[in-house]
């Protein structure tokens, strides 16, 4: 019984493992035909504003990613003239996100990119789907074990996929939140008026001046 459940439950892996690249494969061909609006893209984009008021402009931030279903996940400060926020905004409104904070101020820089993730979620899904019906084959495959030593050889393989399952699921759950909602990493500078002089560098000023035209009175 041990050398039958042995030689079941390598067949029951190889053609496992075969069903997965098979999906694998014929996800791969599929991909060229996959029309535009289906491609799953993720975006970032880094947006660099000069304000009056950083800490004023910081709360404005993040009121307006809020205000578009989105949220900070990060943010910190250097005193009051530099402040850095990492907001995450809806995919589809990334435009309008980056207009309404440029709005806050004077745009310094702006950088927008996108990756096509499409082929590996495809991957993903034929992956987990193909790993969830193996998972079903070998539990069926332990309700029918006769002994300990079969009981634990099953369960050890059912321990080591459903790691590769939940490890898959994960990393789709992560793709798919990424694409969903973008990256935006915010930096807001405190705008540079004009230099105004106080009392002594009105002094040193006066001072520089009158020098150089006692100099120029002697010559």
């Amino acid at each position: 019984m041990h050398t039958r459940l042995a030689t079941v439950l390598t067949l029951i892996l190889l053609l496992g493992c075969a069903s997965a690249g098979g999906d694998e494969a014929a996800t791969g061909r599929a991909q060229p035909s996959a029309a535009a609006s289906d491609r799953l893209l993720l975006k970032t984009a880094e947006l660099s504003v000069a304000v009056d008021d950083v800490a004023a402009g910081a709360r404005a931030a993040a009121d307006l990613a809020q205000g578009l279903g989105g949220y900070v996940t990060a943010s910190s400060t250097r005193g009051e003239d530099h402040a850095h926020l990492d907001l995450r905004v809806p995919a589809a409104r990334l435009d309008e996100a980056l207009a309404s904070l440029a709005a806050l101020g004077e745009e310094l820089a702006r950088s927008v990119s996108a990756s096509d993730v499409t082929a590996e979620v495809a991957d993903l899904e034929a992956t987990l789907a193909n790993q969830r019906a193996l998972r079903d084959r070998l539990r069926a495959l332990l309700a029918r074990a006769q002994n300990v030593e079969e009981v634990l050889q099953v369960e050890r393989e059912l321990t080591r996929l459903q790691t590769d399952i939940d490890s898959g699921e994960a990393r789709l759950k992560r793709l798919r939140t990424d694409v969903a909602l973008s990256a935006l990493a915010l930096d807001l500078e405190r705008r540079k008026g004009p230099h105004i002089l106080g009392p002594l560098g009105y002094l040193w000023v006066g001072t520089k001046w009158f020098v150089t035209k006692l100099f120029v009175i002697r010559e």
